[in-house]
């Protein structure tokens, strides 16, 4: 459950709640702006601690205090998204204790913070200016939604490093988002994507003039997100993410076919139902209709 008094304890992590009529949208901001807003490992362990917060308690039909999350804006402070992973910060040590990142429980706090970023039913939007780089492409990539300023890049130069190019799910998000070609060209060569080109890939997908535009474009977005019903949303995810890791077409008619009539069967999604369905008859004096009416409230 969210606790907004451990999450005002953060020291990388800037966390603000938006409350609005159909529920919260909150700021994630990485809050390390003089490196870049680059991930150390106590920011990692922060990141973890907000997105176990934001896990459903139990049931997601379960009603939820009108604080906890809705949607989350993910972007950075300063003049970067996120520089990738804080190697300097490692090698100095944080806390009095080295992070051992040659480590195999180290990679898999990066790789788990991934995993969790998927898992959690709220929509992830990334707000991205300056540098998405190495860990920070990553958290872009496996972010839900992402608007992006003109002078944004992005890159995952891990290749150059003596490493593999894939590292924290580049492998998984990439091709789906921008297709094998680019993926090979970016991972196996370290070069940056500008934004006016991920844009076109289909990666970005809202191009903003400048980084002060951000903002507003982000807020638009979780806006019409938190208009529709809580359940479908976090369902349309979860379908999502079952789709995009494998499922065949048989299997995604199945579990959509089961979501479906959870939710009609459910009093309180059916009821915003029957109130869209009366307002669209009432809006065109007919008794049927198609999209364009107006947005359903939980």
């Amino acid at each position: 459950m969210w606790d907004a008094g451990a999450a005002s304890r953060f020291t990388t992590l800037q966390c603000e709640l938006e409350r609005m009529p159909a529920g919260a949208i909150l700021w994630l901001t990485l809050n390390r702006p003089a490196a870049f807003n680059a991930l150390s490992a106590e920011c990692l362990q922060e990141l973890h601690s907000v997105f176990g917060m934001l896990e459903h308690p139990e049931s997601m039909l379960q009603p939820l205090p009108a604080d906890h999350p809705r949607v989350v804006v993910l972007r950075g402070a300063g003049r970067a998204f996120c520089g990738g992973v804080d190697i300097k910060a490692a090698d100095q040590g944080i806390g009095g204790a080295a992070w051992e990142y040659k480590d195999m429980r180290s990679q898999q706090l990066l790789s788990r913070l991934i995993a969790r970023m998927r898992a959690v039913p709220q929509p992830i939007i990334a707000a991205v200016q300056g540098a998405a780089a190495g860990g920070g492409f990553a958290l872009a990539l496996a972010s839900d939604v992402r608007v992006a300023e003109r002078g944004a890049r992005f890159s995952a130069a891990f290749v150059r490093l003596g490493l593999t190019g894939t590292d924290m799910g580049t492998s998984f998000f990439l091709p789906r988002l921008a297709g094998l070609g680019v993926t090979s060209e970016l991972l196996m060569t370290g070069r940056q994507l500008a934004a006016e080109r991920a844009y076109q890939l289909g990666l970005v997908n809202e191009l903003v003039e400048a980084p002060s535009k951000l903002e507003a474009a982000a807020r638009r977005l979780a806006t019409e997100m938190l208009a529709c019903s809580r359940v479908g949303l976090q369902l349309t995810k979860e379908q999502l993410n079952a789709v995009t890791e494998g499922g065949s077409l048989r299997a995604a008619l199945t579990a959509e076919n089961s979501h479906q009539m959870l939710l009609v069967n459910d009093p309180t999604a059916s009821a915003v139902a029957q109130a869209w369905m009366k307002s669209l008859v009432a809006k065109s004096g007919k008794g049927g209709g198609g999209g364009g009416g107006p947005r359903s409230k939980l």
